[in-house]
């Protein structure tokens, strides 16, 4: 059976019912580089990173108000701690408040990136798209030959 090709999907963390200014502006620009973004909700991120075929999930969540930081706090950090530890995913936290601790709690993890507020959209999407294609690539061999052995000793 063969396996069909990977769907260019880049999720983009919501915190209420209603989707953010930032979304559209990230949408359009994603699509200009052929990737699709797609809201998703805080409950549906892990079953999400589970069920996925993509060899790299990307989530972007953006933090503008500290109305949605008290929400980021509450429930995306406790969640993040879990969801960090599969290598499939990786997180980019776009905000103007600090780096709170996040930071030096999942930096080590190199799946943890955080941006600062005032972001050029098409220059994040572009940088976005690159690392996807980089992340996606299934098929790359070491290019050196095979390490000398001993032979057999007569």
């Amino acid at each position: 059976m063969e396996k069909n090709e990977n769907n260019p999907f880049i999720f983009f963390l919501v915190f209420d019912e209603s989707l953010p200014r930032v979304f559209f502006t990230f949408h359009r620009t994603f699509k200009s580089y052929g990737l699709i973004l797609v809201p998703v909700r805080i409950d549906q991120l892990q079953n999400i990173i589970s069920a996925s075929d993509q060899s790299q999930v990307i989530v972007i969540s953006s933090v503008m108000n500290s109305s949605e930081m008290k929400i980021y706090n509450e429930k995306v950090r406790e969640l993040l701690k879990f969801v960090l530890k599969n290598r499939r995913l990786t997180f980019m936290l776009l905000s103007s408040f600090l780096k709170l601790s996040d930071y030096n709690l999942f930096s080590f993890s190199k799946n943890y990136f955080f941006l600062k507020y005032p972001i050029d959209a098409l220059l994040l999407s572009e940088k976005i798209s690159r690392y996807y294609h980089l992340k996606s690539k299934t098929n790359m061999k070491w290019p050196g030959g095979r390490r000398a052995g001993i032979g057999e000793v007569l």
